[in-house]
């Protein structure tokens, strides 16, 4: 992130923070966002944080405020309804649908920001009403009248089309449909190989400790791991290379933590470590050479190593370009 201030890029999260198509992309979305006030919705697969980009997004448009978190996947619908909308008595409910108490997280979020996470998991009654609240703008709250505005800002997250889920029968249209003016789509770990030393600075800085740097080759390894878990898994890793690693961080701390699936479940675990090394930085280089279509430069700049290196390494380890005829 060498076009980015230190100053700027730490008010990035570490969802967002990176040159890669995704991350830029992400970006825009937020700063779309950040000029509206209608529902935010993230999707994310599990492990890439979206808390922290609706934080983030709060910040930008509703400092000082309330920000109000709920896991929507944490409760069965009696409970999820007392948390969200307050708790009532039989009377109300009965006289009622829509009266609510005050301890409502609705209402704890005043005109902040109310942010459901995993709104997949929101049962169907739950779904209901909410969606009736975000039409309406307003809801009597038990004991009172008239009925109270409602200016909080809805944000919520998913790992699930959303889409799929309403062809399904799962969620409600109605209330997918609120989210269809800011979408924002969070790029998974692997897409993002570009971005890892600049996440992986990040995040070590973060853990706080003694200063470490981790040298070209254990970023390339880290690039390389299919991260399925995305910044969560990532930051486990490096916290346990962190513990057995020094001050400067190598690709053999690496190996010695990384799972042994995934990229790694097709190494030969009978090689020498020299010749594994070898034979994975092969591998990578001409991955990345033919997503760049082997434009030197551009594929360079994405192993952060000179020109000139690259095409010595190209050499030294054999590595060819197949013509387009002779490919399978």
């Amino acid at each position: 992130m060498a076009s980015e201030s230190r100053r700027g890029a730490a008010a990035i999260p570490l969802a967002l923070l990176g040159a890669s198509d995704g991350a830029v992309s992400a970006r825009r979305a937020l700063e779309l966002a950040a000029g509206r006030r209608t529902p935010v919705l993230v999707f994310a697969e599990p492990g890439c944080r979206p808390k922290t980009v609706a934080e983030s997004l709060h910040v930008r448009t509703r400092a000082g405020l309330p920000f109000v978190a709920v896991d929507c996947g944490t409760a069965g619908p009696a409970e999820m309804d007392a948390r969200l909308f307050g708790t009532l008595s039989r009377r109300t409910r009965a006289r009622d649908l829509e009266s609510i108490g005050a301890n409502a997280a609705i209402v704890t979020a005043g005109a902040g920001t109310l942010f459901l996470e995993d709104i997949d998991e929101l049962p169907a009654s739950a779904q209901r009403r909410l969606a009736r609240i975000l039409r309406d703008g307003e809801v009597r709250l038990a004991g009172r009248k008239p009925a109270v505005a409602l200016p909080f800002r809805l944000m919520a997250s998913t790992t699930r089309d959303l889409d799929t889920e309403v062809r399904e029968g799962r969620f409600r249209q109605d209330l997918l449909r609120r989210f269809a003016a800011c979408r924002i789509v969070l790029p998974p770990l692997r897409q993002r190989a570009g971005d890892l030393a600049a996440i992986v600075e990040r995040m070590v800085a973060e853990m706080g400790g003694a200063p470490r740097s981790f040298t070209q080759p254990a970023v390339t390894v880290l690039a390389a791991l299919p991260w399925t878990g995305n910044l969560d898994e990532l930051n486990d890793v490096l916290a346990k290379v962190l513990g057995h690693a020094g001050a400067i961080v190598t690709q053999e701390d690496v190996l010695g933590h990384v799972p042994i699936d995934g990229a790694f479940a097709r190494l030969d675990l009978t090689a020498s470590l020299r010749e594994a090394r070898r034979r994975f930085e092969r591998d990578y280089i001409a991955a990345v050479l033919e997503h760049h279509q082997w434009r030197m430069s551009e594929a360079a700049r994405a192993l952060g190593i000179e020109r000139a290196n690259l095409y010595r390494k190209t050499r030294q380890l054999g590595i060819a370009r197949v013509p387009r005829a002779e490919v399978s």
